[in-house]
């Protein structure tokens, strides 16, 4: 029987403001994409997550169990990658992975073994005795996704695991992490789209502390049909377009310029897109904006 996160109705409140409200969603083995913007509550959402702060109200569920009965057991059970975690640079990949196992409680036994595993896993085994300092931030992106590997934790939650990186060396992260969500539950939040967009299983939009969708991609791509569209023009009929509808964003195609908008319905003029639909396109529907999904 296959692993499963329950978030049920779970809020969070800092005096008169929520930070999260009356979030429920279901997770299983596999990548759930986590979009949404800056302060939409993704950070708290994890947070709370993961036990690092109290919530105000509702359960967080590990195969039936609320995760505050279980305590230590569950922290064994999660790897965390904070957003900008700091690293050492005067230690060495292989010395580094040895420290946070040792803060995690691990037998050296454990570490020794699962370090050369996960240095392996994601492909630095040939760096593991140079300094991390000397590192590209591709490179250092992959020592942190290892280390949160240790203890082969069940539940995976990732903050911005690419932010700052080359399109390479994003690639290169995706891969990594679609591999290790074969067998557990993996929660990436990330404002790079594109980065969930073909390792999703399911993909989570929040909004001012609200759950606005948990939907798969095929889902909410289906769900955006007739709400997208361009026009066409000069581009100077393009930018003046585009201070009408701010969200819009300007693209070129063989016959000119076009100005693509999401919106329900959309305005006079507008042809609706049904060809290459992506789930940037969703994101500009749904989480700017006051619409709802649906």
């Amino acid at each position: 029987m296959a692993n499963k996160l329950e978030i049920i109705q779970l809020s969070k409140q800092y005096g008169d403001f929520w930070a999260l409200s009356n979030v429920s969603f279901t997770l299983e083995p596999g990548v759930t994409g986590l979009l949404g913007a800056n302060g939409a509550g993704k950070s708290t959402l994890m947070k709370l997550m993961t036990d690092h702060m109290p919530r105000t109200s509702g359960q967080i569920l590990w195969n039936g169990t609320d995760i505050v009965k279980l305590g230590r057991k569950w922290r064994e059970l999660v790897g965390y990658t904070p957003q900008l975690q700091g690293v050492y640079d005067d230690f060495t990949a292989k010395r580094f992975l040895y420290y946070m196992g040792a803060l995690k409680g691990m037998k050296r036994k454990d570490i020794k073994e699962q370090t050369e595993q996960m240095l392996e896993a994601v492909n630095l085994s040939h760096a593991a005795h140079k300094k991390i300092g000397t590192y590209s931030g591709g490179m250092r992106q992959r020592v942190l996704l290892a280390s949160s590997m240790l203890g082969r934790p069940q539940v995976l939650i990732l903050d911005e695991p690419t932010a700052g990186l080359d399109p390479e060396e994003r690639i290169r992260i995706r891969n990594d992490i679609a591999e290790l969500a074969q067998d557990r539950i993996v929660l990436l939040a990330t404002h790079v789209v594109s980065d969930i967009a073909c390792i999703a299983k399911n993909v989570l939009l929040i909004r001012g502390g609200k759950l606005i969708a948990f939907d798969t991609p095929q889902g909410m791509l289906a769900n955006a049909e007739g709400k997208i569209g361009e026009f066409s023009g000069t581009y100077g009929e393009i930018r003046l377009l585009q201070e009408q509808y701010p969200n819009g964003e300007i693209a070129q195609r063989r016959s000119g310029f076009v100005l693509r908008v999401a919106a329900d319905p959309l305005p006079e003029g507008c042809v609706p897109v049904y060809d290459n639909l992506t789930l940037e396109d969703v994101c500009h529907l749904y989480l700017k904006g006051d619409r709802q999904y649906g």
